[in-house]
């Protein structure tokens, strides 16, 4: 493994680990009893805590697509939030002091 490859994996390793762990609520949605929305989330509160105290993912591939898309979504908001932060000039100074004389 390259020291490219590790790096890339050790910087979204948090979001992987997320979306593995998010893969349990694809398997509490799944298990949740109901034919309409209102009954499957009315039956999806009874199933939440079981299903978030899991440790171990859910492989069925409906639970792996939740995951992955929770885990990007979060990926995405950490890197938006970056993105648009605000960009300090290192070494300048800010505010009104700069222009006093």
């Amino acid at each position: 493994m390259n020291q490219n490859t590790k790096r890339l994996v050790i910087l979204n390793l948090p979001y992987i680990l997320m979306g593995l762990y998010a893969t349990n609520l694809g398997w509490a949605w799944r298990m949740a009893a109901g034919a309409d929305m209102t009954e499957k989330m009315q039956s999806l509160m009874t199933v939440l805590p079981d299903a978030l105290g899991r440790i171990i993912p859910s492989f069925h591939p409906l639970d792996l697509l939740v995951g992955l898309c929770l885990g990007a979504g979060l990926r995405l908001a950490v890197y938006l939030k970056g993105k648009n932060a605000k960009k300090y000039r290192h070494g300048s100074e800010y505010g009104s002091a700069r222009w006093s004389a």
